[in-house]
Formats: structure tokens, C-alpha cells, sequence
């Protein structure tokens, strides 16, 4: 039975190693409409915190839920009952720390809303709304963001746009990664979309790398996705190189 040594959520010492078994063990109790499951990234942000008092309530039967989970305290306890280590499960990778500071340094942070096809700062909506971390802003979250954001609510945001893209590839890829090869896998899906990545070469050559393609090999394959309308592009050509140094060196390095 998993442990944790200190207090998690609201007003707890919040250990990174204790985030992340209270952040695995409440991805493994899915309560409606919680059902998107938690970064298992060591910090306690509100979604983690909304995720305990959730389980508080529906599960441990809380009237009043505290959003914190005490070593050998009931949340704990009913947290862990019947609860399996993350490593029996399949795919269960996570971005790692290494992957997601390059992939910031990539993507880079503007707290203030610009135009993803100008760079330049913008005052009213356009297609190209971007905010974070790259995040692109939708018509409707134009008010949310359109006086800006703080770092905190970058990360956030980050981190949730992040999440159905590391999905994405636990559930696409049915060969074994190692981390940092799941980690260029998903920066790679970040750029070109799920949609994309589940019908590329790259995915069909991960999974049998005797698959048959137009391209002679894995690293063709990847570097294949050079082209922003049709037109080659050398700041995608250094995207992928890079990626490419993460998967088969695991190098991290920008250019």
C-alpha cells in the first residue's frame, strides 16, 4: 500500500514525492465529472486541491472537505484501500521535469495575449490568440485572457493543455519507451497535433520499426514534419533535429 510521509493539498507541507502518490492514487478513483486524470507532476495546484475535496465528499462521505490528505488520516486511508502501483499499469509515463522545461523553452511564455502568425501583441481577437506556453485562445476564453495572466496561471494552463497530449501517446505507442524517448514523442505531438501524430509514419515506426512507409527510417520519418504550408520552415527543421537528440541521445538541448 502506497504512503505518503507528510500532509498534501490545502495548508499541507505538500512534498513533491507525496504529491505525486496522492496525484496517482486519485487518478485511480475517476469520480464524474472528475474524470480527466491529474498531472502527476509533484505541485499542488487548485486542480489537485478541487480533485481531494471531490474524493472527500463522494468517497470518504465529507460534509465539509478540507482538501488535505494527512499520512494515516481517512483520506489517506480510503485512497490507498484496494489502490495498485502505477508501474503495474501500462503507458503510464508522465512528462518529465527535463521534457517540460524544454518544451517551455520552445514554446516560450508571453503573459499578455499576441498573434501566433505576427508576434505581435494584440488588444481584440484574432485566429491566431495565443497566450502561455502557446496556448491558443478560443473565442470564448477571449475575456479570460485578454488583460493577461500571471506565471501561476501560465504553468496551469501549461500543464492542462499538456495533458491530452501525454495521453495521447500512453495510448497510441504499444512498444516500450524509455523516458526521454516518451518525452521527444510528446513534444513532437505538442507541435503537430493528436490527430496527426495518430496517422503518422513517425507512430506507425515507434510501434514496428519493420513497418512499411515512405520512409527509410524513423529519423526520416520525423524529420519529414519540416513544412508549415507547405513550405520548408528552418525553425520546425531545428525543432526536430532537437526532438530527434532527445529520442535517440537523450540529449536536451534547444538550438
Amino acid at each position: 500500500m502506497q504512503t505518503i510521509l507528510n500532509s498534501v493539498g490545502r495548508s499541507g507541507k505538500n512534498n513533491s514525492a507525496d504529491v505525486k502518490v496522492v496525484q496517482q492514487l486519485l487518478n485511480q478513483h475517476p469520480m464524474p465529472p472528475h474524470t480527466t486524470p491529474l498531472q502527476v507532476d509533484g505541485l499542488v495546484g487548485p486542480q489537485t486541491i478541487s480533485r481531494i475535496e471531490a474524493f472527500q465528499k463522494d468517497i470518504v462521505g465529507m460534509v465539509h472537505p478540507d482538501g488535505r490528505v494527512d499520512p494515516n488520516g481517512g483520506t489517506m486511508t480510503a485512497l490507498a484501500k484496494d489502490s495498485t502501483s502505477p508501474d503495474q499499469g501500462e503507458h503510464t509515463h508522465q512528462l518529465s521535469t527535463k521534457g517540460e522545461n524544454l518544451l517551455k523553452s520552445i514554446e516560450q511564455l508571453s503573459l499578455q495575449p499576441y498573434d501566433d502568425q505576427t508576434g505581435k501583441k494584440i488588444t481584440a481577437w484574432v485566429k491566431g490568440a495565443t497566450i502561455g506556453y502557446g496556448h491558443l485562445i478560443s473565442t470564448s476564453e477571449w475575456d479570460t485572457y485578454k488583460n493577461g495572466i500571471n506565471m501561476t496561471q501560465a504553468d496551469e494552463l501549461f500543464r492542462k493543455d499538456l495533458l491530452p497530449f501525454a495521453n495521447a501517446v500512453n495510448e497510441k505507442v504499444t512498444s516500450d519507451l524509455s523516458q526521454h524517448q516518451f518525452d521527444a514523442l510528446v513534444i513532437l505531438t505538442f507541435n503537430i497535433g493528436i490527430s496527426a501524430f495518430g496517422t503518422s509514419s513517425v507512430l506507425k515506426l515507434v510501434n514496428d520499426p519493420a513497418a512499411t512507409t515512405s520512409y527509410p527510417d524513423l529519423e526520416s520519418a520525423w524529420k519529414a514534419w519540416n513544412k508549415s504550408q507547405g513550405k520548408v520552415m528552418q525553425g520546425l527543421m531545428n525543432r526536430r533535429n532537437a526532438e530527434w537528440n532527445i529520442y535517440s541521445q537523450n540529449i536536451y538541448k534547444t538550438w
